[in-house]
C-alpha cells in the first residue's frame, strides 16, 4: 500500500487512496526515510516509532509506511542516503547485538523485539547475531572469545549495546586487560536500557530512540577515553549490598579499566548498597533511597565521615613523564570523592558541567563533611545543570590522576566504585586512578549533518 504524505504542522499526515486510511506521525517520531532498494519498486520506506502501541512499562515499537511521494523539508533531516555505519561496499562489518537481561528494569529484550529487528528487517539486513546475557560474566566472556580475537584478526565490528554502563564498562575491561595488538578498532553503538545510562546520557542518546538508533545508522566514530584503577595487594570484587569485609572466596582485584567513574565516600557507598533487587526495581530512584539511609542512619547515628588521604596528580595537563605534580589535600576526612570522564551520571544529574562528549578529560569532584541536609542540597544542585560546582564547598578540578590513602577500621568504609564495580581496599590500603593513553574502542555518536 502507498501512501501520500503531507507536512502539517508538527505531523506528518499519511493517506492512502487504495484504502481509506489516514495515519498522523508527529516528525519526531519519524526515524528515517529509505530510498527504494535495488529491483524494487515500493517507493520509499518511511520509519516511525508507533508510540500509541506501547505501554508504560514497554518501548514503543518501530514501524514503516510506503510513500508514494515524500515532503521536501522531510529530505535534510530524515533521507537515509548514506551506507549504514556497520556496512561498506567491499563486505559487511561483523554485527553482534548484546541484550542485557538483567540491566535496569529488564527491558533489553523489548527494545530489541519492537525496535531493532524491525528495523534490520526494513534494511534488508541479515547478516548479525544476537547474544543474550545468562551471568555477570557474559560480555566479558565474548570479549575474550570472540570479540578481541577478531578485532586482532583485523576484522571490522560493530558491537550493539542494549545495556546499561556495566555492559560498556565489562568491554573496556576485558580489551585493556587483554588485548595484545589491536588491528581494527570496533565500534559501539550503545542503546541505554540501564538505570543511569552515565555514558548514553553525556553524549546524547537518551533524548529519544532516535538518537541512538541513527548513531548506529550513520554515526561518527569517536575514541572512547579510559582510566586505569589500581590497588593495593588485598583488594577485592564484593557482591552486591555486602558491607562486611570480604570473604576469602571474593575474586582479588588489582588493576580494572573504566570509562565512566571512580569514587569513594557516599556515592561509592549508594551504589554498593542500592546494588541489590529489593533496590534495583526502584530504578535510577533506588540510588536516592540508598543516600537517604547512609545520611539518616536509622539507629539515630550521624552520617559517616570517610577518613583517608587524597592526592591529585597533574591537573590540567601539568606532570610530563615519570615526574607527576602531586597535591595532597589538607583534609583528611571527606564525604564526597568522585572522578569522572562524563558530564552526567543520569539523565537529568550533570555531576560535571564542563565535560564535553569524549573529550578525555577527567574530572574531580570533592566535598568535605557536611550535614545531612546540606549534603542533599548540594547533590540536588547537580540536577539542575550541574550548580554544584558553584558551591564554596565543592572542589571541581580538572587532573590526571589521583590516589587515596585509607584510614578507616571498618571495611564498608573501604568500598570504591569502578564503573558500578564495588571493590573494598584492605585495611591500610590505597587506590589510585590514571587517564590511559591507549585507544581501543570507538563508540558511535551522532553526528550533525551538513
Amino acid at each position: 500500500m502507498l501512501f501520500n504524505c503531507a507536512l502539517i504542522d508538527d505531523c506528518v499526515e499519511c493517506t492512502s487512496s487504495e484504502t481509506p486510511t489516514r495515519i498522523k506521525i508527529p516528525i519526531q517520531d519519524i526515524l528515517c526515510i529509505i530510498p527504494p532498494h535495488e529491483g524494487h519498486d515500493s517507493g520509499h520506506s518511511l520509519v516511525f516509532f508507533n508510540s500509541d502501541s506501547s505501554s508504560l512499562n514497554e518501548p514503543p515499537n518501530l514501524k514503516r509506511i510506503h510513500l508514494r511521494t515524500v515532503p521536501s523539508k522531510l529530505v535534510p533531516d530524515h533521507l537515509m542516503l548514506d551506507t549504514p555505519t556497520f556496512h561498506n561496499s567491499n563486505k559487511p562489518i561483523r554485527l553482534h547485538f548484546i541484550i542485557s537481561t538483567a540491566s535496569g528494569t529488564g527491558t533489553a529484550k523489548l527494545l530489541f523485539s519492537h525496535i531493532f529487528q524491525p528495523l534490520l528487517s526494513y534494511l534488508e539486513l541479515d547478516f548479525y547475531e544476537v547474544h543474550e546475557t545468562q551471568s555477570s560474566q557474559t560480555i566479558t566472556d565474548l570479549c575474550h572469545s570472540l570479540f578481541i580475537p577478531q578485532a586482532e584478526a583485523g576484522n571490522e565490528q560493530t558491537i550493539v549495546l542494549l545495556s546499561g554502563d556495566g555492559g560498556l564498562c565489562d568491554v573496556i575491561d576485558a580489551f585493556y586487560s587483554s588485548a595484545k595488538n589491536i588491528r581494527a578498532t570496533p565500534n559501539i553503538a550503545l542503546f541505554p536500557a540501564g538505570t543511569g545510562n552515565a555514558m548514553a546520557s553525556s553524549t546524547g542518546l537518551v533524548a529519544h530512540h532516535r538518537a541512538a538508533l541513527m548513531a548506529l545508522l550513520c554515526g561518527k566514530p569517536t575514541p572512547v577515553p579510559v582510566f586505569a584503577a589500581t590497588f593495593s595487594p588485598g583488594a577485592r570484587y564484593v557482591q552486591a549490598g555486602q558491607t562486611q569485609s570480604p570473604t576469602a572466596s571474593e575474586l582479588p582485584c588489582r588493576k580494572v579499566y573504566g570509562g565512566v567513574v571512580a569514587s569513594w565516600g557516599l556515592h561509592a557507598a549508594l551504589v554498593a548498597d542500592s546494588d541489590t533487587s529489593d533496590y534495583r526495581r526502584f530504578g535510577a530512584e533506588r540510588f536516592r533511597m540508598a543516600a537517604n539511609e547512609l545520611l539518616y542512619p536509622s539507629d539515630g547515628s550521624e552520617s559517616h565521615r570517610y577518613r583517608g588521604s587524597v592526592t591529585l596528580f597533574g591537573g590540567n595537563g601539568q606532570g610530563q613523564g615519570n615526574t607527576r605534580q602531586a597535591e595532597t589535600l589538607e583534609s583528611k576526612e571527606h564525604m564526597y570523592v568522585l572522578a569522572t570522564l562524563v558530564s552526567n551520571l543520569e539523565k537529568d544529574f550533570m555531576i560535571s558541567p564542563e565535560s564535553k562528549p569524549l573529550d578525555g578529560s577527567l574530572r574531580v569532584i570533592r566535598f568535605g563533611p557536611l550535614p545531612p541536609e546540606r549534603v542533599m542540597q548540594v547533590l540536588s544542585l547537580a540536577y539542575q545543570n550541574g550548580q554544584h560546582i558553584q558551591d564554596s564547598h565543592v572542589m571541581y578540578r580538572e587532573v590526571e590522576g589521583f590516589r587515596i590513602g585509607f584510614d578507616e577500621p571498618e571495611g564498608r568504609w573501604r568500598r570504591v566504585c569502578i564503573d558500578g564495580r564495588v571493590i573494598m581496599i584492605e585495611e591500610g590500603g590505597w587506590f589510585e586512578v590514571q587517564k590511559e593513553k591507549r585507544h581501543l574502542l570507538r563508540i558511535l555518536l551522532s553526528a550533525p549533518r551538513e
